[in-house]
Protein backbone atom coordinates (compact mmCIF):
# COMPACT_ATOMS: atom_id res chain seq x y z
CA UNK A 1 0.00 0.00 0.00
CA UNK A 2 1.53 3.35 -0.78
CA UNK A 3 2.46 5.32 1.49
CA UNK A 4 2.49 8.81 0.36
CA UNK A 5 0.11 11.12 0.64
CA UNK A 6 -0.32 14.33 -1.01
CA UNK A 7 -1.69 17.50 1.81
CA UNK A 8 -4.59 17.99 0.11
CA UNK A 9 -6.62 16.47 -2.37
CA UNK A 10 -10.21 17.29 -3.57
CA UNK A 11 -12.70 15.02 -2.97
CA UNK A 12 -15.11 13.89 -5.89
CA UNK A 13 -18.76 14.05 -4.94
CA UNK A 14 -22.16 14.62 -6.22
CA UNK A 15 -24.03 18.15 -5.97
CA UNK A 16 -27.43 18.20 -6.86
CA UNK A 17 -28.82 21.03 -8.50
CA UNK A 18 -31.96 22.80 -7.32
CA UNK A 19 -33.18 23.09 -10.87
CA UNK A 20 -33.42 19.16 -10.42
CA UNK A 21 -30.85 18.95 -13.66
CA UNK A 22 -28.36 16.21 -13.62
CA UNK A 23 -25.36 16.54 -10.97
CA UNK A 24 -22.19 17.47 -11.84
CA UNK A 25 -18.58 15.86 -9.90
CA UNK A 26 -17.28 18.74 -8.29
CA UNK A 27 -14.18 18.56 -6.48
CA UNK A 28 -14.22 20.47 -3.08
CA UNK A 29 -11.66 19.81 -0.12
CA UNK A 30 -12.52 18.91 3.37
CA UNK A 31 -10.53 20.45 6.91
CA UNK A 32 -9.47 17.72 8.59
CA UNK A 33 -6.04 18.81 8.82
CA UNK A 34 -4.42 17.45 11.88
CA UNK A 35 -1.44 19.81 13.34
CA UNK A 36 -0.46 17.06 16.17
CA UNK A 37 0.80 18.69 19.02
CA UNK A 38 -0.53 22.11 18.09
CA UNK A 39 -2.58 24.32 19.75
CA UNK A 40 -4.78 27.33 19.27
CA UNK A 41 -2.71 30.11 18.07
CA UNK A 42 -3.54 33.76 19.69
CA UNK A 43 -5.83 35.57 17.67
CA UNK A 44 -3.48 38.50 15.53
CA UNK A 45 -0.28 36.42 16.20
CA UNK A 46 0.26 35.46 12.60
CA UNK A 47 -1.02 37.81 10.33
CA UNK A 48 0.51 36.36 7.42
CA UNK A 49 -1.65 33.22 7.59
CA UNK A 50 -4.33 33.35 4.77
CA UNK A 51 -7.13 30.86 3.59
CA UNK A 52 -7.69 29.47 0.34
CA UNK A 53 -11.50 29.46 -0.31
CA UNK A 54 -12.81 28.14 -3.69
CA UNK A 55 -16.52 28.74 -4.73
CA UNK A 56 -18.40 28.58 -7.99
CA UNK A 57 -21.53 30.84 -8.37
CA UNK A 58 -22.96 29.68 -11.24
CA UNK A 59 -22.85 25.96 -10.32
CA UNK A 60 -24.11 27.29 -6.68
CA UNK A 61 -21.00 26.12 -4.98
CA UNK A 62 -20.24 29.05 -2.10
CA UNK A 63 -16.88 29.43 -0.51
CA UNK A 64 -15.20 26.79 1.06
CA UNK A 65 -11.85 26.83 2.77
CA UNK A 66 -9.38 24.08 0.49
CA UNK A 67 -5.90 25.65 1.12
CA UNK A 68 -3.59 27.62 3.00
CA UNK A 69 -1.34 30.50 2.27
CA UNK A 70 1.19 33.06 3.32
CA UNK A 71 0.25 36.75 2.22
CA UNK A 72 3.88 37.88 0.59
CA UNK A 73 2.75 41.62 -0.14
CA UNK A 74 -1.05 42.88 0.08
CA UNK A 75 -1.26 42.17 -3.25
CA UNK A 76 0.27 38.44 -3.70
CA UNK A 77 0.17 35.07 -1.86
CA UNK A 78 2.06 31.95 -1.71
CA UNK A 79 1.00 28.89 -1.55
CA UNK A 80 1.28 25.13 -3.10
CA UNK A 81 1.29 24.39 -6.61
CA UNK A 82 -1.27 21.60 -6.38
CA UNK A 83 -3.79 23.88 -4.53
CA UNK A 84 -4.30 25.23 -8.11
CA UNK A 85 -2.87 21.80 -10.23
CA UNK A 86 -5.74 20.01 -8.28
CA UNK A 87 -8.71 22.52 -8.04
CA UNK A 88 -12.01 21.79 -10.45
CA UNK A 89 -11.64 22.51 -13.92
CA UNK A 90 -15.38 23.36 -14.28
CA UNK A 91 -16.30 27.03 -16.05
CA UNK A 92 -16.74 29.86 -13.23
CA UNK A 93 -14.70 28.30 -10.40
CA UNK A 94 -12.65 31.08 -8.31
CA UNK A 95 -10.24 31.98 -5.62
CA UNK A 96 -10.91 33.64 -3.19
CA UNK A 97 -8.51 34.76 -0.26
CA UNK A 98 -9.14 35.44 3.09
CA UNK A 99 -6.85 37.70 5.24
CA UNK A 100 -7.19 38.23 9.02
CA UNK A 101 -8.78 34.88 9.67
CA UNK A 102 -8.68 33.60 13.13
CA UNK A 103 -11.75 31.15 13.60
CA UNK A 104 -13.20 29.94 10.12
CA UNK A 105 -17.45 29.51 9.74
CA UNK A 106 -18.11 32.93 11.27
CA UNK A 107 -17.62 36.27 9.74
CA UNK A 108 -14.84 38.39 11.99
CA UNK A 109 -14.60 42.01 12.07
CA UNK A 110 -10.88 41.61 11.33
CA UNK A 111 -11.30 39.36 7.87
CA UNK A 112 -11.04 40.94 4.75
CA UNK A 113 -11.47 39.53 1.47
CA UNK A 114 -9.99 39.43 -1.84
CA UNK A 115 -10.40 37.49 -5.42
CA UNK A 116 -7.70 35.71 -7.26
CA UNK A 117 -6.97 37.77 -10.34
CA UNK A 118 -4.33 34.81 -11.79
CA UNK A 119 -2.38 32.02 -10.91
CA UNK A 120 1.05 31.13 -11.84
CA UNK A 121 2.35 27.40 -10.81
CA UNK A 122 6.15 27.27 -10.59
CA UNK A 123 6.96 25.57 -14.60
CA UNK A 124 8.64 22.51 -13.67
CA UNK A 125 6.01 21.59 -10.95
CA UNK A 126 4.50 18.09 -12.65
CA UNK A 127 1.59 17.57 -9.99
CA UNK A 128 1.09 15.51 -7.59
CA UNK A 129 3.93 14.56 -4.73
CA UNK A 130 7.16 16.06 -6.08
CA UNK A 131 9.62 18.76 -6.25
CA UNK A 132 8.32 22.37 -7.18
CA UNK A 133 5.68 22.56 -5.35
CA UNK A 134 4.86 26.13 -5.10
CA UNK A 135 2.58 28.69 -6.53
CA UNK A 136 2.09 32.68 -6.60
CA UNK A 137 -1.41 34.48 -6.46
CA UNK A 138 -2.15 37.56 -7.53
CA UNK A 139 -5.42 39.58 -6.37
CA UNK A 140 -7.75 41.75 -8.23
CA UNK A 141 -7.14 44.32 -5.21
CA UNK A 142 -4.65 44.56 -2.37
CA UNK A 143 -5.72 44.03 0.74
CA UNK A 144 -5.69 46.90 3.56
CA UNK A 145 -3.01 46.07 5.76
CA UNK A 146 -2.91 46.35 9.33
CA UNK A 147 -2.46 45.11 13.30
CA UNK A 148 -4.32 41.56 11.61
CA UNK A 149 -3.43 41.23 8.30
CA UNK A 150 0.39 41.90 7.31
CA UNK A 151 2.82 40.09 5.26
CA UNK A 152 5.69 37.84 6.08
CA UNK A 153 9.31 38.17 4.06
CA UNK A 154 11.58 36.63 2.30
CA UNK A 155 14.47 34.39 3.00
CA UNK A 156 17.86 35.01 0.96
CA UNK A 157 17.85 33.08 -2.04
CA UNK A 158 19.04 29.52 -1.11
CA UNK A 159 19.60 30.28 2.35
CA UNK A 160 19.29 27.23 5.12
CA UNK A 161 18.10 26.76 8.05
CA UNK A 162 18.25 25.00 11.33
CA UNK A 163 16.27 25.33 14.66
CA UNK A 164 13.43 25.41 14.63
CA UNK A 165 9.97 26.51 12.67
CA UNK A 166 6.31 27.66 13.36
CA UNK A 167 3.55 25.83 11.53
CA UNK A 168 0.20 27.55 11.29
CA UNK A 169 -3.16 25.86 9.91
CA UNK A 170 -6.71 25.32 10.47
CA UNK A 171 -7.74 21.68 11.00
CA UNK A 172 -7.82 19.02 13.40
CA UNK A 173 -6.11 18.43 17.04
CA UNK A 174 -6.41 14.77 16.99
CA UNK A 175 -3.66 12.00 17.58
CA UNK A 176 -6.37 9.63 16.35
CA UNK A 177 -7.95 8.52 12.45
CA UNK A 178 -11.04 10.38 14.20
CA UNK A 179 -10.52 13.88 13.08
CA UNK A 180 -11.16 16.65 15.93
CA UNK A 181 -11.71 19.66 14.03
CA UNK A 182 -11.52 23.07 15.94
CA UNK A 183 -12.75 26.34 13.36
CA UNK A 184 -9.62 28.20 15.29
CA UNK A 185 -6.17 28.73 14.10
CA UNK A 186 -3.40 26.36 14.99
CA UNK A 187 0.02 26.62 16.03
CA UNK A 188 2.81 24.29 16.41
CA UNK A 189 6.70 24.51 16.99
CA UNK A 190 8.83 22.11 15.05
CA UNK A 191 12.42 21.17 14.76
CA UNK A 192 13.79 21.57 11.23
CA UNK A 193 15.10 18.58 10.01
CA UNK A 194 18.61 18.24 8.44
CA UNK A 195 17.79 17.46 4.86
CA UNK A 196 20.45 13.85 5.20
CA UNK A 197 18.43 12.99 8.35
CA UNK A 198 15.20 13.52 6.49
CA UNK A 199 16.10 11.91 3.21
CA UNK A 200 17.34 8.45 4.96
CA UNK A 201 13.81 8.85 7.49
CA UNK A 202 11.99 8.45 4.29
CA UNK A 203 14.10 6.30 2.45
CA UNK A 204 13.95 3.84 5.27
CA UNK A 205 9.88 4.06 5.13
CA UNK A 206 9.12 4.22 1.66
CA UNK A 207 11.67 0.92 0.84
CA UNK A 208 8.90 -0.83 -0.46
CA UNK A 209 8.13 2.16 -3.13
CA UNK A 210 11.38 1.96 -4.58
CA UNK A 211 11.30 5.83 -4.82
CA UNK A 212 12.24 8.81 -2.16
CA UNK A 213 10.48 12.07 -4.08
CA UNK A 214 12.27 13.99 -1.48
CA UNK A 215 14.23 16.66 -3.42
CA UNK A 216 17.02 19.28 -2.67
CA UNK A 217 14.45 21.87 -2.78
CA UNK A 218 12.48 20.51 -0.25
CA UNK A 219 12.96 21.53 4.18
CA UNK A 220 11.78 19.02 6.34
CA UNK A 221 10.56 19.30 10.07
CA UNK A 222 9.60 16.26 12.75
CA UNK A 223 10.19 15.56 15.56
CA UNK A 224 10.89 11.99 14.25
CA UNK A 225 9.32 10.74 17.48
CA UNK A 226 5.63 11.22 16.67
CA UNK A 227 4.51 13.67 19.12
CA UNK A 228 4.16 17.01 16.65
CA UNK A 229 3.06 16.39 12.89
CA UNK A 230 1.34 18.25 9.89
CA UNK A 231 -0.77 15.57 9.42
CA UNK A 232 -4.32 14.63 7.55
CA UNK A 233 -6.89 11.51 7.70
CA UNK A 234 -6.54 8.64 5.27
CA UNK A 235 -9.33 8.75 2.57
CA UNK A 236 -9.57 6.16 0.09
CA UNK A 237 -10.44 6.67 -3.17
CA UNK A 238 -9.92 4.90 -7.18
CA UNK A 239 -7.25 6.97 -8.49
CA UNK A 240 -6.02 6.17 -12.92
CA UNK A 241 -2.10 5.64 -12.63
CA UNK A 242 0.18 7.84 -10.33
CA UNK A 243 1.98 10.60 -11.46
CA UNK A 244 5.23 9.29 -9.74
CA UNK A 245 4.53 6.15 -11.27
CA UNK A 246 3.95 3.61 -8.82
CA UNK A 247 1.96 0.80 -10.20
CA UNK A 248 -0.72 0.74 -8.90
CA UNK A 249 -4.24 1.83 -8.80
CA UNK A 250 -5.73 2.36 -4.99
CA UNK A 251 -3.99 4.15 -2.72
CA UNK A 252 -4.33 6.12 0.59
CA UNK A 253 -4.29 9.98 0.41
CA UNK A 254 -5.63 12.68 2.41
CA UNK A 255 -8.47 15.33 2.46
CA UNK A 256 -7.26 18.40 4.24
CA UNK A 257 -7.66 22.05 3.65
CA UNK A 258 -3.95 23.73 4.78
CA UNK A 259 -1.66 22.77 2.06
CA UNK A 260 0.59 25.41 0.98
CA UNK A 261 0.11 27.31 4.36
CA UNK A 262 3.14 28.37 6.03
CA UNK A 263 5.92 27.66 8.06
CA UNK A 264 7.96 30.33 9.68
CA UNK A 265 10.78 31.69 11.53
CA UNK A 266 12.50 35.28 13.06
CA UNK A 267 15.33 36.06 10.98
CA UNK A 268 17.86 37.89 12.48
CA UNK A 269 16.28 41.71 11.92
CA UNK A 270 13.05 40.29 13.84
CA UNK A 271 10.89 39.37 11.00
CA UNK A 272 8.91 37.28 10.24
CA UNK A 273 10.60 35.07 7.26
CA UNK A 274 8.42 32.33 5.24
CA UNK A 275 10.61 29.32 5.01
CA UNK A 276 8.46 26.55 4.07
CA UNK A 277 5.36 25.86 1.73
CA UNK A 278 3.24 22.67 3.30
CA UNK A 279 3.36 20.19 0.42
CA UNK A 280 3.53 16.23 1.23
CA UNK A 281 3.87 14.11 4.17
CA UNK A 282 3.60 10.21 5.01
CA UNK A 283 0.39 7.94 6.17
CA UNK A 284 0.11 6.68 8.97
CA UNK A 285 0.35 10.46 10.25
CA UNK A 286 2.11 11.33 13.46
CA UNK A 287 4.27 8.20 13.02
CA UNK A 288 7.77 7.50 14.30
CA UNK A 289 10.33 8.90 11.58
CA UNK A 290 7.73 10.32 9.19
CA UNK A 291 9.18 13.74 8.83
CA UNK A 292 6.51 16.39 7.46
CA UNK A 293 7.79 17.92 3.79
CA UNK A 294 7.48 21.82 2.56
CA UNK A 295 8.88 23.00 -0.47
CA UNK A 296 11.95 24.90 0.40
CA UNK A 297 10.92 28.79 -0.27
CA UNK A 298 14.95 30.08 -0.60
CA UNK A 299 15.02 27.96 -3.55
CA UNK A 300 12.44 29.91 -5.33
CA UNK A 301 13.30 33.37 -4.38
CA UNK A 302 14.56 34.72 -7.77
CA UNK A 303 11.39 33.51 -9.99
CA UNK A 304 9.26 34.57 -6.93
CA UNK A 305 10.59 38.24 -7.44
CA UNK A 306 10.52 37.71 -11.16
CA UNK A 307 6.83 36.92 -11.06
CA UNK A 308 5.72 39.59 -9.18
CA UNK A 309 8.12 42.29 -10.84
CA UNK A 310 6.64 41.17 -14.36
CA UNK A 311 2.99 40.66 -13.04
Amino acid sequence: MLRILFLVLFIVFDIPHNNGSESELALLAERPTRIVGGEDAEQGRHPWQVSLHWLNKKRGIQPRHVCGGTLLTAGWVLTAGHCKTLSPKRPGGQYLIYAGKHELGITEDTEQSRLVQETFVYPDYKGSVGPYDIALMKLEEPFELNDYISTASLPYPEEMHSGSAVLTGWGSVSRTRRPESPEVLQAATLPILDYEECREALSDRLKKEGRNPLHPTNICTGPLDGSQSACKRKFEMLIPRFPLRFHIMKFNVVLQGDSGGPLVVTNSFDMVEVIGVVSWGLFPCGGRNAPSVYTRVSAFVTWIHRIMLNH
